[in-house]
């Protein structure tokens, strides 16, 4: 079982009430520094030309890594359309890191567009924007971050809230159509500790969106999300305890998983709807 730690970082705001960035290049350092160069030299390697800038968000880029704990959050910003980059090469080249990096726990590649990311009026790269523009360092090429707009913790910052009712019933509706006497065992099991995982993941986030107008801040991580929802909700800090070690230590019990989301994720719900009706009825 993997012990919970109090790790993570909150986003300031300055005196304009605008996030204030705590990624930097200088706090990339060895051995992280040498693995993050290879993984932009992949992606330098795999698309020539077309690569833009190269970025790293999460742990590292705050200079807050830990041996066998973090793992690399990358992203790639080409032009032209990202669709048509190859992406077959991310499995095989997460294979040879697990060898060389032992001490890293994975890469996630991802690709988008720098055309579309440098049109303000395409709203579908509004959340990018924000990630990049306050959570992401460039590692190599174009840093294009001081062209994106500045960020405040408002509603422009909420990802997940007003989606959650509609992910919790899916979730709930896979899990109810989970097979009793699956034919792999093992393999139903660690599905279904993927999906608590996801979905323990989705209510932090949420329930520190709520929160974050009033906190004038931002995170994305687990234990600060708790932290500063358990701060507003002291009667719910026990539940949303309980979803920070799932979301650490996710389990295989569909009825538990179930139960608790009908549980705290439906009052969840509910106060997001409180918070934010307006929002919450158009969605």
């Amino acid at each position: 079982m993997n012990k919970i730690l109090p790790i993570g970082s909150i986003l300031p705001v300055d005196a304009q009430g605008y996030l204030v960035r705590r990624v930097s290049l200088e706090k990339i350092v060895e051995p992280w520094r040498s693995l993050v160069d290879d993984v932009a030299s992949a992606y330098v390697m795999a698309w020539l030309n077309r690569v833009m800038g190269v970025y790293i968000r999460g742990s590292i880029a705050v200079g807050q890594a830990i041996f066998n704990h973090s793992d690399v959050d990358s992203l790639a910003v080409v032009s032209g359309d990202h669709r048509e980059c190859d992406r077959r090469w991310f499995k095989k080249l997460n294979q040879q890191i697990s060898r060389h990096y032992p001490f890293c726990r994975g890469v996630e590649f991802s690709v988008i567009s720098g055309d579309r990311l440098l049109d303000l009026t395409d709203h579908s790269y509004d959340n990018l924007r924000m990630l990049i523009a306050t959570q992401a360092v460039c590692i190599w090429g174009q840093d294009i971050v001081e062209d994106l707009p500045k960020v405040r913790p408002d509603m422009t910052c909420i990802h997940h809230s007003f989606d959650l009712e509609a992910d919790l019933n899916q979730l709930i509706e896979d899990l109810l159509a989970l097979p009793p006497n699956p034919s792999n065992r093992l393999q139903q099991q660690a599905y279904i500790r993927k999906l608590c995982q996801w979905s323990m993941k989705r209510i932090l986030r949420s329930g520190f969106e709520i929160v974050m107008e009033r906190d004038q801040c931002f995170t994305r991580d687990l234990h600060p999300c708790y932290e500063r929802f358990s701060h507003y909700y002291p009667n719910q800090k026990s539940l949303m305890r309980q979803v920070l070690i799932w979301a650490i230590n996710p389990i295989d019990s569909p009825e538990k998983i179930i139960d608790f989301l009908y549980q705290f994720g439906g009052w969840l719900v509910e106060e997001i709807d409180r918070r934010y009706p307006l929002i919450s009825e158009g969605s």
